[in-house]
């Protein structure tokens, strides 16, 4: 009986290593903590670089288009008729009276047609960013969605 006493309390543990099993899950739980903050920062970090990465790309892009848009104006400027007229007088050609007019029949030239041309001008296209509804629809309006589609299911299928 003594000898199996002896084992028991051999084998039972002791003040100490209950005390050190307890700082040792205190210890893991606190580094698990740390470790899981540590992973949250990380992508929040990349989060926060990647939407500064966009609105720099957003910025280039309006940039960009806004230089189109001047070089634009500028190309029409140049080539307005009477800047035109005032370049040309300026490289030495003048106005033709009527009688000077000669008509040249070139045999398999097909003329413009100028009334395409001239009443259709090519407008400015705008770029317009859309997220898909998905992405914009809260988890809230998702549930009354599918809620609503579950009950039209359960009426559309009893008599």
């Amino acid at each position: 009986m003594n000898s199996l006493h002896r084992l028991a309390q051999a084998y039972s543990t002791t003040p100490w290593r209950k005390q050190i099993s307890t700082g040792m899950l205190i210890l893991v739980l606190l580094l698990g903590m740390i470790l899981a903050a540590s992973l949250y920062l990380d992508v929040t970090a990349r989060t926060l670089a990647l939407g500064r990465a966009i609105i720099m790309m957003e910025n280039e892009i309006t940039e960009v288009e806004m230089i189109n848009a001047h070089l634009r104006t500028q190309l029409g400027i140049l080539t307005s008729s009477a800047m035109m007229e005032k370049r040309a007088l300026e490289m030495g050609f003048r106005r033709i009276e009527p009688d000077e007019e000669i008509y040249l029949i070139v045999p398999g030239y097909i003329p413009l047609d100028q009334s395409l041309t001239a009443s259709h001008p090519k407008k400015a296209q705008s770029v317009t960013y859309s997220l898909p509804p998905i992405y914009t629809q809260s988890l809230i309006d998702w549930l009354r969605e599918k809620l609503d589609d579950w009950a039209f299911f359960e009426r559309g299928s009893r008599p």
